[in-house]
């Protein structure tokens, strides 16, 4: 029945827009979780190795062992434009520091500061890039829900022709005719096959009704 299919119809757009909304939501959150595992991998782990050097030479002695552990962590860890070579200016002034140069831990400590800087506007860029993919994903729901809103209209009209304006004409109908108006009957031009099918009915029912009638 034609009626049945736009019945049918109305539900499943409404299970696949909740289906669809829901997957959305999910693929949104899910192109985050990367971005922020790559922040801690990538970034977060510099970071660190640029910390424990600093630690390490905030002594008056300076923490060799712990320096060169440090140092070997950040240079396994080369993510972003600049770090190696600054890594590599670390490197050459190590065995001036080693013999105590102050000169030498000056100047690591300004190559540290520009290795911590690096991998912070790294974490910048992708907390920024992040949140363009928070406001991608809330406007692609956002578009989701304004194209349901419209498929929701076109269909609330099509089952308000084809099924509550026939039935209020059927009530009305019956309504009259127990008013005693012996002569109205159903009348849909725009109305589906099948309620064109009913008001048939209904109409050929108080035909009957009327033929019927000892009074007529």
């Amino acid at each position: 029945m034609q009626s049945g299919k736009i019945i049918t119809l109305s539900v499943w757009l409404m299970i696949s827009f909740n289906l669809f909304l829901g997957f959305g939501a999910v693929w949104s959150f899910q192109r985050m979780s990367p971005e922020i595992r790559e922040i801690f991998e990538r970034n977060v782990v510099s970071l660190d190795a640029c910390e424990n050097m600093f630690f390490a030479l905030t002594g008056e002695k300076a923490d060799i062992i712990g320096f060169r552990r440090a140092l070997q962590a950040a240079e396994k860890n080369i993510t972003e434009k600049g770090e190696k070579e600054t890594l590599l200016h670390i490197r050459e002034s190590l065995a001036a520091l080693e013999r105590g140069s102050q000169e030498a831990r000056k100047k690591i400590l300004g190559e540290i500061s520009k290795l911590s800087f690096y991998n912070r506007q790294a974490i910048v860029k992708s907390a920024e890039e992040t949140q363009r993919m928070r406001r991608a994903g809330a406007w692609a729901v956002v578009f989701m829900t304004f194209f349901f809103f419209i498929a929701a209209l076109f269909f609330e009209q099509r089952l308000r022709r084809a099924f509550l304006i026939p039935l209020q004409e059927i009530a009305a109908v019956l309504e009259a005719h127990r008013q005693g108006d012996k002569y109205r009957r159903c009348n849909g031009v725009d109305a589906s096959r099948d309620m064109k099918e009913l008001f048939k009915s209904v109409n050929a029912l108080l035909d009957s009704s009327r033929e019927k009638d000892p009074g007529e």
